[in-house]
C-alpha cells in the first residue's frame, strides 16, 4: 500500500467518523428539542404537539442534517484536495442520503408511534 492510497483510506475513515459523530449528536439534539417543546406545551394551551407537527419537525431536522453533512462533504473535499488526495463524492453522498433517510424513519417511529 503506497502512501497516497493510505491517506485516501484515512480520509474516508475520518469523514465517516465525523459524520457518525455529527449524526449521533444531531439525533440527541432533536430528541431534546422536541422533548422540551412537549414539556412546555403540556402546561399551556393547546397542549401537546400534534402528529403532523412532529412529522414536519422530523423531516425538517433530517433535511437540515443532510444539508450540514453535504456542506461538511464539500469542506472535507476541499481540505483533502489541498493534499492532492482523491475523494469520491458519490460514496459520501450516498452515505449522507442513507443517514438522512434513516433519521427520518427513526424520528417518525419515535415521535409518532
Amino acid at each position: 500500500m503506497d502512501i497516497k492510497s493510505f491517506l485516501q483510506y484515512v480520509s474516508y475513515v475520518v469523514y465517516f467518523l465525523i459524520v457518525s459523530i455529527l449524526t449521533y449528536y444531531m439525533q440527541w439534539i432533536t430528541v431534546l428539542f422536541v422533548g422540551s417543546i412537549r414539556f412546555t406545551a403540556a402546561d399551556s394551551f393547546p397542549g401537546d404537539l400534534s402528529r403532523s407537527s412532529l412529522a414536519i419537525m422530523s423531516f425538517v431536522f433530517s433535511i437540515m442534517h443532510f444539508v450540514v453533512l453535504t456542506i461538511y462533504l464539500l469542506l472535507h473535499n476541499i481540505l483533502v484536495s489541498l493534499f492532492k488526495i482523491k475523494f469520491h463524492y458519490k460514496i459520501a453522498l450516498v452515505f449522507n442520503t442513507v443517514v438522512a433517510v434513516s433519521l427520518i424513519i427513526y424520528f417518525i417511529n419515535m415521535f409518532l408511534y
